[in-house]
């Protein structure tokens, strides 16, 4: 259910910024007065801190070597370097990833220093007329040479002879892109392809050259430091798309309006959107742009997601929203996530415990607070993942979306939990999936469709599909009480904040155990089976009231932010108003001149979120 902070509440709280007209006159609603620091409030601020230091105590109990189970798991554990305590290593990507960190930071350290050098010394110099003007050069970009060549050798070194796998199945993406582009029936030949290609890596695991002649078999022995190359395919697979389909728009553009119409559009793009939405010259479809996209070092083995338009678009009028200030302080919030995660690791051995999987000697509530940990630790771990591919992109001067825009515990809303989960990848099924399929209009089975995919993009198991299809099925209540309750009749009421956490809690509650199901161990049937007996009646009952407490504070939380955005943009509407009153003549009003316009900065982020 929506809740009250950021829904519009009808015409109890309709009063709007002077000025504003059209669509923002019904995005922006006067803020509800702060209830921070009401007795009510303060209330909840003490059960919240008692009840997240118990939640901490009790995993940290849970987990002590003195505890019978210990000897159980403990073979799971690794050496560690804090509190003379072991750290729990067993969930092997996180394994995977922590052991090769110094040397993918080598590499990509390695990388942005030679892209900087060869951009400030043979672009400026050899390049200069592109500098000065990016719409010039069309086809391959000069700021494209140094990735492209980086990249090939970075795969090679991945991947060694499989190489030759990766480049026949992104070659052949770029015939059918290039020959099949602006037909109707193209885009299913494109996903076709693409589906194919899934289906068959994983089938024959990356493939061999022993599987196809003996006499290729010592070729195997070359496969390079990421022998199954094909599990990381996935995001790869998603840039071929976005070429093929971006490729197909423009072509079919080209049908409908002129060449010149189509191309004035790529100078000077003014937000992210027109990066994305608009075209790039018909020249910028090449392979090379193409391959230095699809094997882009920082970003090519966990993502974030960028469109091709979008990667194109930057390599020719970089970013403003990168730099150098900015970029150093997200490297320290992402040293300050994997120092968070080096001590969650020594204290709460959440994954190996849940990979053992026997609760019999667990509580209810020992029990509720691992599986709540394993996926706070899927969330933590991902997170990090991702920041660190996009700290060095950004390094790079390229900027990309954040992947995690909330934290896991701080989302009540199915739909805002997948906008703010992967948050890319959720970008790029709207771009290339949802909205092809008909968008809301058909939003009843297309959202099946969308989950489907999901399922089958993470991988081929019914156990996923079973979890796509629960997620499916759950926007379903939540899109019902949002239209049912989100009018006046309901909004001005002054409990409809405690009707919003009631729904919100069932949310929480069924998102957790749907992502148990689908990205849990295999004792998660045990665990839920405990957790929700008669054993745990009276334990569900107190934690449904503490979420619901703990959703008021989420919302008013919400709402402080919503507070900021409204003052911030009132502030922009009335520098706005006093321009035009000095800019206009005081005897004779400027004609057709509206006073607080909705086109500043600010409100156009709002209204681009709010869409």
């Amino acid at each position: 259910m929506p809740a009250p902070a950021t829904a519009d509440s009808g015409a109890a709280q309709a009063r709007i910024l002077p000025g504003i007209t059209g669509q923002s006159r019904r995005k922006m609603r006067v803020p509800t007065p702060s209830l921070l620091g009401t007795f009510e409030f303060k209330i909840y601020y003490v059960i919240c801190v008692v009840t997240i230091a118990n939640m901490i105590y009790t995993m940290y109990q849970a987990s002590s070597p003195k505890r019978p189970e210990y000897a159980e798991y403990k073979d799971e554990l690794s050496e560690g370097w804090m509190f003379g305590r072991k750290i729990d290593l067993s969930d092997g990507q996180w394994d995977t990833f922590r052991s090769h960190l110094p040397a993918f930071a080598g590499v990509m350290f390695l990388y942005v220093a030679l892209n900087w050098i060869f951009r400030l010394v043979v672009v400026r110099r050899v390049y200069s007329d592109f500098l000065a003007s990016p719409t010039k050069v069309r086809g391959v970009l000069p700021t494209l040479w140094l990735p492209f060549l980086f990249a090939t050798v970075f795969t090679i070194g991945l991947s060694g002879v499989s190489s030759v796998f990766i480049l026949a199945i992104a070659g052949g993406n770029y015939l059918l892109a290039k020959r099949l582009g602006g037909q109707k029936w193209a885009p299913a030949v494109f996903w076709a392809y693409n589906m194919a290609v899934l289906f068959t890596n994983e089938y024959y695991k990356g493939y061999e050259f022993g599987q196809m002649s003996q006499s290729l078999a010592w070729l195997d022995e070359w496969r390079g430091v990421l022998r199954r190359w094909d599990i990381t395919f996935n995001i790869t697979m998603l840039r071929m798309v976005s070429f093929a389909m971006d490729y197909h728009w423009r072509v079919r553009q080209e049908s409908e309006t002129s060449i010149q119409q189509i191309d004035a559009l790529v100078a000077d793009p003014k937000s992210d959107k027109e990066r994305v939405e608009n075209s790039c010259f018909a020249q910028d479809y090449c392979f090379a742009n193409y391959w230095a996209y699809l094997l882009y070092p920082p970003l090519y083995l966990t993502g974030p997601i960028i469109t091709f338009n979008n990667f194109i678009s930057q390599m020719r009028y970089p970013s403003p929203s990168v730099s150098v200030k900015y970029t150093v302080l997200y490297g320290i919030r992402l040293l300050a996530s994997a120092l968070l995660m080096e001590l969650i690791l020594h204290t709460v051995y959440c994954v190996a415990i849940s990979k053992w999987g026997h609760w019999e000697t667990f509580s209810v509530y020992e029990i509720s607070l691992f599986g709540y940990m394993r996926l706070s630790f899927i969330w933590l771990k991902l997170l990090i993942i991702w920041r660190f591919a996009r700290f060095w992109a950004m390094a790079d001067g390229l900027d990309t979306a954040e992947n995690m825009r909330r934290c896991m515990s701080n989302n009540y809303s199915l739909q805002q939990f997948w906008r703010d989960w992967h948050c890319s990848y959720n970008k790029w099924i709207v771009r290339y999936v949802y909205i092809p399929l008909g968008g809301r209009k058909t939003s009843m089975w297309n959202t099946f469709v969308v989950f489907t995919f999901v399922a089958l993009w993470h991988d081929l198991t019914m156990r996923l599909l079973q979890w796509a299809w629960i997620i499916a099925l759950l926007f379903l209540p939540e899109g019902l009480a949002t239209w049912y309750f989100n009018r006046p009749r309901w909004t001005r009421k002054p409990y409809f904040r405690l009707l919003c956490s009631l729904g919100g809690t069932v949310n929480i509650v069924a998102m957790m155990i749907a992502n148990l199901v689908g990205f849990g161990d295999e004792g998660v049937d045990k665990m839920l089976a405990k957790v929700f007996s008669r054993e745990g009646f009276v334990f569900l009952a107190v934690v449904y009231v503490t979420l619901n407490m703990y959703l008021q504070v989420i919302f008013e939380w919400r709402e402080y932010e919503y507070r900021k955005e409204y003052a911030a943009a009132n502030k922009d509407t009335s520098t706005q108003q006093q321009w035009e009153m000095t800019d206009t003549a005081p005897s004779a009003p400027a004609v057709g001149h509206t006073r607080g316009s909705s086109d500043s900065p600010t409100l156009v982020k709002r209204q681009q979120r709010a869409g």
